[in-house]
């Protein structure tokens, strides 16, 4: 029995009993007093609440009229959950390991019939992310940046942050955390500067909340990003076939303003910063990738340099 069934079948165990102990829980399910502990504090974590009496006759017990009633999901629902975690695998999403704890509680709770379905399913849907010769495979793109988990972790109580580099220290506000090109990204605003900075994932060393002395007032903040906002340089008329590349790959920071009702047609706005080399590259790529139905109108003299740069570049590769 695998841990999430043994987790399942403990918590049915204990729901239809007043009192037990742990070695009750040791002699029924087969394991060591160290996994039942664990198992114990996994059953508390979601949401069935035991209280300890201590000493020799000593034991647990729910607390009455504190269980939390369980979630039911109907085969349709259960599907459309399965398939919500299989479209994203292999593309570098935080808390992969709860992800795939998740699958797995899925599954168990799943009666064969379901299950034999589930399984079904992941044979047959191939994602822009799966390996057609194997579906059940998950590549080493899976795996997101460490510092990823504990940068969201960090934002949701403070967003507010102290970034060590590799060789600085920086003092920011976190307006966005985005994926580019299968690389995570910060998009910033630095508090001692008082600059937008993009600050890659991996660059980060450690992380510490400003503390509460001096924190700054949100409204500030926003106040100063206001006013200190460039305004777009650059200007893309797209038509079908390029806002159906846009989807898949969506500029991080600008989103399409569409011109007519049917979504056929739209114009994208957006900065970018001319004295950054990468980022000139980044956007002539990323122009291309749209293809020939995104038509530039508007965009400085470096920007389509940038362009015919890349362009040639590709071109006599082709010899």
């Amino acid at each position: 029995m695998n841990k999430t069934a043994r987790v399942n079948t403990m918590m049915r165990y204990i729901n239809n009993r007043q009192f037990f102990t742990i070695r009750e829980l040791m002699t029924h399910f087969h394991v060591s007093r160290s996994t039942v502990i664990r198992d114990l504090n996994n059953i508390q974590e979601l949401g069935m609440p035991l209280t300890a009496n201590v000493g020799r006759d000593g034991g647990y017990a729910v607390m009455q009229n504190q269980l939390l009633p369980a979630v039911q999901f109907n085969s349709e629902e259960l599907k459309a959950l399965f398939v919500s975690f299989l479209a994203t695998l292999n593309t570098q999403l935080p808390y992969l390991q709860n992800r795939n704890t998740l699958t797995e509680k899925l599954v168990a709770i799943a009666s064969q019939t379901q299950q034999d379905d589930l399984l079904t399913l992941q044979e047959l849907l191939v994602f822009s992310h799966t390996n057609p010769a194997n579906t059940k495979l998950t590549e080493l793109t899976d795996f997101a940046p460490a510092m990823l988990k504990t940068l969201l972790n960090a934002c949701l109580t403070n967003r507010q942050l102290q970034f060590q580099l590799a060789d600085a220290t920086c003092t920011i506000w976190v307006r966005h955390v985005y994926s580019r090109q299968d690389a995570w990204y910060v998009d910033a605003w630095d508090l001692t500067t008082q600059h937008f900075r993009e600050i890659a994932v991996t660059a980060i060393r450690e992380i510490t909340p400003v503390t509460q002395a001096q924190t700054l007032d949100p409204q500030v903040i926003t106040a100063a990003i206001k006013a200190a906002r460039p305004k777009p340089n650059v200007t893309l008329f797209l038509r079908a076939t390029a806002i159906q590349q846009f989807r898949q790959h969506p500029h991080p920071t600008a989103v399409l303003q569409f011109l007519d009702p049917f979504q056929q047609t739209a114009k994208l706005e957006c900065t970018v910063d001319v004295t950054q080399p990468q980022q000139l590259n980044d956007f002539a790529r990323w122009c291309l990738y749209l293809g020939h139905e995104a038509q530039l109108t508007l965009a400085p003299a470096v920007v389509k340099q940038a362009l015919r740069q890349e362009l040639t570049t590709q071109l006599a590769q082709l010899g």
